[in-house]
């Protein structure tokens, strides 16, 4: 999206891009070269397990040469890059500027103080009853907001070692604090204050708003059998989620009054739904805005791109998230008062769900506070932002 912000103002662009991101590109019509990327199913084992230690030392040294050769190859005045920290090392192998785009929580400006500290993702089926009652309290959070910024730093103090033996290597600069490999030159963060609780920021960080791609997805044939007045019920599986998991939750429904538009995803292929129902209408990929036009209520994992899609359109949610990540974005969706959360291995269950979408549905606060929120994205074009802080600081540095 920013890519095509960033031609319209005559700027060339090229990816460097591997595993499914090609395909992409190729529809958006966006040139790339080829660059190694984590295979799918490995990258979600690990990080469905809350396990972010996916950077083993041969992997960053393999990502980081093969970025090298193709900076050295193209000879771009920048480099724009999202959470593959390889590229912190290659544009300062290369001596180019970096461009970072992230969310807020993956830096150390996240008001922790302001947001309920996620859990229950971490431990899942471990953490005792009572322990987890705790942690939801007031005292068991003011314990979670001390402890939480020196246990994220832990958790990825054996990536940032693996990091550092890397730069190491090529003579650079040791990194002293894990969050600093998200960070760029100029680091544009893909949020808005209200979802994401900020401390203040340098002037070298900026708040863009979010960015989310609408996709190249067209309507399906049975588009047209949908009858938008009725109880119209969203459920993906997005590129983050389970299948188990999506497939108990269309189960769910059968034999009630709601219709269900669903959607696969990466994560499995319709076919792989092997029973239907009258009111469950399935596919892989739909535009997003024609279905969050006429959705009454979206269920998904917790991805960041769909809470934001989400409330853009005023569509109030279920989540039922997999990891950490997910946990935190619904915990935002909670607190704003748009959506509720249901753990799948703690509360997810025909009746806990059927109850909660009918509790959405009749108390129309959700879908106010959602519309509120939607008023203020209003103000925002992230990918628009990001281009116009991407081509100011193109001028500061040529």
């Amino acid at each position: 999206m920013i890519a095509h912000e960033l031609e319209k103002l005559g700027i060339k662009v090229i990816f460097g891009a591997g595993g499914e991101a090609p395909e992409i590109l190729k529809k958006e019509q966006l040139p790339y070269q080829i660059l190694p990327e984590f295979r799918r199913d490995a990258y979600e084992k690990i990080v469905k397990d809350n396990n972010w230690n996916i950077y083993t030392t041969s992997v960053i040294d393999s990502f980081v040469k093969a970025e090298v050769s193709l900076i050295k190859k193209e000879k771009p005045d920048l480099i724009v890059s999202d959470t593959r920290i390889t590229a912190k090392i290659s544009s300062k192998m290369t001596r180019i500027t970096q461009i970072a785009v992230n969310n807020v929580d993956v830096t150390k400006y996240y008001d922790f103080a302001k947001i309920k500290i996620p859990h229950k993702s971490f431990f899942r089926k471990v953490l005792p009853r009572k322990v987890d009652e705790f942690l939801d309290k007031e005292r068991g959070q003011r314990v979670l907001k001390r402890l939480a910024p020196r246990v994220v730093r832990t958790l990825f103090l054996r990536t940032l070692l693996k990091f550092n033996f890397v730069m190491a290597k090529y003579h650079l600069k040791p990194l002293l604090d894990p969050y600093d490999m998200a960070l760029g030159d100029l680091t544009l963060l893909a949020d808005i204050p209200q979802f994401r609780p900020v401390k203040k920021l340098p002037p070298n960080i900026k708040m863009v708003g979010p960015i989310f791609w609408e996709g190249f997805a067209t309507l399906p044939s049975w588009a047209k059998e949908i009858d938008n007045n009725k109880n119209i019920i969203y459920v993906t599986a997005s590129g983050t989620g389970d299948k188990e998991v999506f497939i108990r939750v269309l189960k769910y429904f059968q034999n009630t009054s709601y219709t269900i538009v669903a959607t696969t995803g990466n994560t499995l292929t319709p076919d792989e739904v092997d029973f239907r129902y009258p009111k469950l209408f399935i596919t892989d990929f739909i535009p997003g805005k024609w279905i969050m036009r006429i959705a009454k209520l979206i269920i998904f994992p917790g991805g960041n791109a769909t809470s934001y899609q989400a409330l853009k359109y005023g569509v109030p949610q279920i989540g039922i998230p997999l990891h950490l990540d997910q946990e935190d974005n619904l915990n935002q969706l909670e607190r704003l008062g748009t959506g509720v959360t249901l753990f799948p291995d703690k509360n997810l269950n025909r009746k806990n769900l059927l109850e909660t979408v009918d509790k959405i549905l009749k108390d129309k606060t959700y879908r106010e506070n959602a519309r509120k929120i939607s008023l203020i994205l209003g103000n925002y074009n992230g990918a628009r932002k990001a281009a116009f802080e991407i081509t100011d600081f193109l001028k500061k540095v040529q």
